[in-house]
């Protein structure tokens, strides 16, 4: 399902209100390897990912790169805190894949929900979203052994094992490669 279905079903936007809603999206195009956010620069943008993938990270004490979390076709690519805060952002997000975006930036945002009082809902609901699985992936951290979060992730998210770097998906699991490669050995 596409953005303007998501937007028809589950807010009942009226075409009008689609219209208005996606002349303040611009489409954008991101290259593999190009970042959509750096690390110490304010989020002043989110894209919803039409097509590619990409992939939010980290750096630990010791500069080690930490994935914490990818964003696929049909999901919103967004640094939350620093996006809605307006702060310098901790994480870098960063193209896998060549990406087709809508992006929208924080200002024309705040135009937007004016124009079209659904998106404060749309907006309530990315953030509850994003906690929730902010949420969820620590509790699996403290409860899952690393076998088992790495047969979630099969499980529910097949496409990031086929299209991502085994480094990126060891350290969104908190293993480290060695780890990664015995548990894929024996499933």
């Amino acid at each position: 399902m596409d953005l303007k279905d998501s937007l028809k079903q589950f807010y009942n936007m009226s075409d009008e209100e689609l219209e208005i809603s996606f002349n303040y999206f611009l489409p954008e195009t991101l290259p593999a390897k190009s970042y959509f956010l750096k690390e110490g620069k304010i989020s002043d943008k989110l894209a919803y990912v039409k097509s590619g993938l990409l992939r939010s990270f980290i750096f630990n004490d010791n500069a080690d790169d930490i994935t914490t979390h990818f964003f696929m076709s049909g999901s919103v690519a967004i640094s939350i805190y620093s996006f809605n805060h307006q702060v310098p952002s901790r994480e870098n997000i960063i193209a896998i894949e060549d990406c087709d975006l809508l992006v929208i930036t924080n200002q024309k945002m705040k135009e937007l929900v004016q124009k079209v009082p659904a998106w404060k809902q749309i907006a309530n609901d990315t953030d509850q979203y994003k906690f929730n699985q902010e949420k969820n992936r620590a509790i699996r951290f403290q409860t899952l052994s690393a076998k088992e979060r790495y047969l979630q992730l099969m499980e529910k998210q097949p496409e990031i094992i086929q299209r991502v770097a085994l480094k990126h998906i060891a350290s969104y699991l908190g293993i480290d490669i060695a780890t990664l490669s015995r548990l894929r050995k024996k499933i």
